[in-house]
């Protein structure tokens, strides 16, 4: 106790002794700076100049705005997939999936409890059928015991439903959060004994194609397309209604017993594979040695219930289970308090309960708190009966040689799958699941590609595959080597979606028809993406290239240049700013970089107008008095620059602009004129002092842009389809062409404007810009016209400071309708302003 009052005393005595520095200092500070006025009247001026920008920039903008654009990221359980999709419908009948899928011509992906992990529910700026609303039961007959139902409803909202009867599903996952739809598309397993894949519980589907009619599937009519849906991740049609197989509730039991590996196959045979009464099994094979198995059993039961619960309840806190899974993945301590702590006391006691109530785990119990820097992920090996344990040694050395983190594997017994064409049990197999631990940094993310390939060579070399619903780290080779009968999918499935409309990622990697598209092509070009959101805030930075241009308009239409609105400018662009900031941030990621660069450059233009505000406002307007009605060939040459600059910037970035040379020629300008030489000695100095800053600014901006970031990239990409030849120009090259399919390049900045300006001659369709299926647009109005053009969404009109009687309108539109909307435009006379091509 002694010991910690003497180290607080200290730490106390050094606190003190800190604050009295820094006061002394500030004290001493001001005392040199007061004891003179030369130094005093500068420094004080400066401060104030500095609380008049800080004055300006809080009460400029627009903090009232609220409009904010919907969020179309589209993300799986893990969050290391988000894709931006086109639109988000959420059908609840038929009808509605019919209509929506005939209202477009692009690509659709189609979306349930989104727990597949790769990309498999979702394609950039696709129409994304979210299932979770099409969620009834259609019919139950307790008799047969089956079921109808709509393919977005969750197993546990059926599972509420048929446990009133006494039935239970016969084939599902271990969780309950998934829906039915989604679970068929991936032709789900679980625990159940006896069992293979879901497949041979489902009796018939109701499939929409990609032409939006409605088809029945069955193995008695349209077994094909029966075989395909099953199994084939939403790439022949949407499963609209499903008829299932249903079994009896009963209540089971639980028995556990601890094996060594390679007693692990006889166990199984003599004890599990013909015991009827067996309904669970799983074996769990406890990580980083891998050489014991805990193998748990369900079996069905008289015994009275230790717990009565019919089927789990939703919205359950799970504060245990969570933290507990968390401290198996700290390292190989972790595991050793799974094996022998958590699970002796998880399996200590008894339990027996309704069958319903095992079946219904809520994934809420494996959720952690964050998934932003570390996320668990799933993967799945099926394995030949007899292979299992010459396999589990490849798969330990490939865990060890990657160091990664397995939380846990568990066996399952899965018996062969010989309908669907994407089977992944051509034979008897065990499944082991595997859930691990992973960073979401890019680093961690190519660690894990790259452990993945070499476990499916592992996985190969025993005959077995794997489960498709996760990351699609597998090559092409490896894919076609495992899933013999891909080919014939992908028959089906161009014979039902000639257009490949009915997409996500894992179909784009391996469909060998995409082998040479013009989707493939675009993934191969650098910079091809563009993050979609910076087509809204790079509108405020474009703003500074406009309103130079106003600037000069204003000189050159014979105005005196301190009655230019230069407050006004400032609150336009932090007007700008704010609507900008706030349309985007609900709709996409953090663009923390381009935000902070928007802060940098509004701050500079700020300082820079308040500096002239100030100047013109006093000086530059007294000077004006003396001002006659002919100006000097200085200020013309002064008009020149400012006219050149803002030409400069439309195309290239300001800093590269040379503004000495423009000082050097005022400077050598002979004025025979007979204005006022008082104020053109002004204008001159103050055009020499402005420009002289400008330059050394932007030579400090060049270094700083040239060591932050990469070599910038002077072309846009788009993906368009014309029936006529494309021209090439100087502006605009192809870069790739399928048939009527082209990528082109265009460049960037005003000649993007430009160009597009000119294809509105040509019958284009754009498909996309950079990626993206958006770009915002702005135009220019007379103060009373209206938007004619239905097609785009009006985000905010906003000023021309010096022109009162006009008014900028940015919209935001599909980048099929821009040509449509600048045809619109010209014939209504309005002016195009810029495209913002992000």
């Amino acid at each position: 106790m002694r010991l910690l009052k003497i180290i607080f005393i200290k730490a106390w005595v050094v606190l003190v002794w800190i604050f009295r520095f820094i006061v002394r200092t500030i004290t001493s500070f001001f005392r040199f700076i007061n004891k003179k006025k030369r130094r005093a009247i500068p420094f004080y001026l400066v401060c104030a100049y500095f609380l008049f920008v800080f004055i300006l920039i809080a009460i400029s903008g627009d903090s009232e705005y609220q409009k904010v654009l919907p969020d179309k990221r589209v993300n799986d359980v893990t969050e290391l997939n988000p894709v931006m999709v086109g639109k988000i419908v959420q059908p609840h009948s038929v009808d509605d999936i019919v209509d929506a899928i005939r209202s477009t011509t692009g690509p659709i992906s189609i979306g349930g409890g989104r727990f597949s992990m790769g990309g498999q529910t979702a394609f950039e700026n696709s129409l994304h059928l979210d299932m979770r609303q099409f969620n009834k039961v259609l019919d139950l007959d307790v008799e047969k015991k089956q079921v109808t139902l709509q393919a977005g409803i969750v197993w546990r909202d059926l599972q509420k439903i048929i446990d009133k009867e006494d039935l239970s599903v016969k084939i599902m996952q271990t969780y309950a959060n998934f829906t039915v739809g989604g679970s068929i598309s991936v032709n789900c397993h679980g625990r159940y004994v006896g069992h293979g894949p879901i497949i041979s519980s489902v009796i018939a589907l109701k499939i929409v194609t990609s032409d939006g009619e409605v088809v029945n599937a069955s193995r008695q009519e349209n077994s094909e397309l029966f075989r395909a849906a099953i199994g084939g991740y939403g790439g022949v049609g949407v499963i609209a209604e499903a008829t299932l197989q249903l079994a009896e509730n009963v209540k089971v039991e639980r028995r556990t017993e601890l094996l060594n590996v390679e007693d692990y196959l006889t166990y199984f045979d003599e004890n599990v594979r013909n015991d009827s009464t067996v309904i669970f099994q799983n074996g769990d094979l406890y990580p980083p040695d891998y050489e014991v198995i805990n193998n748990v059993s369900w079996r069905t039961s008289e015994r009275e219930l230790t717990d009565t619960t019919r089927v789990t309840p939703e919205g359950e806190t799970y504060w245990l289970e969570p933290r507990l899974v968390n401290v198996v993945s700290w390292g190989d301590f972790g595991k050793w308090v799974r094996k022998k702590i958590i699970d002796p006391y998880v399996y200590k006691s008894e339990s027996v309960v309704w069958r319903n109530k095992e079946a219904s785990y809520d994934v809420a119990e494996l959720e952690p708190s964050s998934r932003e820097k570390q996320t668990y992920v799933l993967q799945e090996y099926f394995i030949p009966v007899k292979r299992i344990t010459s396999f589990i040694p490849k798969m330990r050395d490939v865990f060890e040689k990657y160091d990664v983190n397995v939380i846990n594997v568990s066996l399952r017994h899965a018996y062969p799958d010989k309908e669907s064409f994407l089977s992944w049990a051509d034979e008897e197999v065990f499944a082991f699941v595997v859930y691990y631990k992973q960073g979401t940094d890019v680093k961690s993310r190519e660690k894990v590609k790259e452990w993945t390939v070499e476990m499916t060579d592992a996985i190969l070399s025993e005959n077995g595959k794997w489960y498709l619903p996760y990351q699609p780290h597998a090559t092409q080779q490896q894919f076609y080597q495992a899933f013999s009968s891909a080919p014939r999918y992908f028959e089906v499935k161009h014979q039902f979606d000639s257009l490949n409309r009915f997409t996500n990622k894992l179909l784009d990697k391996y469909d060998p028809s995409q082998s040479n598209s013009i989707e493939l092509k675009k993934g191969q070009i650098p910079g091809y993406v563009r993050a979609e959101e910076q087509t809204i805030l790079t509108v405020p930075e474009w703003y500074l290239v406009f309103n130079p241009k106003e600037y000069a308009d204003w000189l050159e239409s014979g105005n005196n240049p301190s009655d230019f609105p230069y407050y006004s400018s400032i609150d336009e662009y932090w007007k700008l700013y704010d609507r900008s900031i706030k349309l985007a941030s609900s709709a996409y990621p953090p663009n923390d970089e381009y935000i902070t660069m928007l802060n940098v450059i509004g701050v500079s233009v700020t300082m820079e107008y308040a500096g002239k505000m100030i100047y013109e406002n006093t000086v530059g307007r007294v000077f004006g008095w003396f001002a006659n009605e002919e100006i000097s060939t200085q200020e013309r040459t002064i008009m020149e620059a400012q006219r050149a600059y803002s030409n400069f910037i439309y195309h290239t970035a300001w800093y590269e602009f040379e503004f000495l040379p423009w000082i050097g020629k005022v400077w050598r300008q002979r004025d025979e004129s007979s204005a006022s030489w008082l104020r053109k000695w002004e204008r001159t100095l103050f055009f020499t002092f402005e420009f002289t800053l400008k330059a050394g600014y932007a030579q400090l901006i060049e270094w700083a842009a040239r060591a932050s970031y990469e070599e910038p990239v002077t072309d846009i990409y788009v993906s368009a389809s014309s029936v006529e030849d494309i021209q090439p120009t100087s502006d605009l090259k192809i870069i790739a062409a399928e048939g009527n399919e082209y990528i082109l390049a265009i460049t960037r900045w005003g000649a993007f404007t430009e160009t597009m300006l000119t294809l509105t001659s040509s019958n284009m369709i754009i498909r996309d810009i950079g990626g993206n299926d958006e770009i915002a647009v702005s135009v220019i109005l007379n103060k009373d016209q209206d938007l004619e053009f239905s097609d785009a969404e009006i985000l905010y009109t906003s000023e021309l400071v010096t022109q009162p009687d006009q008014k900028r309108m940015v919209v935001l539109m599909n980048v099929d309708d821009l040509l449509p909307f600048i045809r619109s435009m010209k014939r209504s006379s309005s002016t195009i302003e810029h495209i913002f091509d992000y």
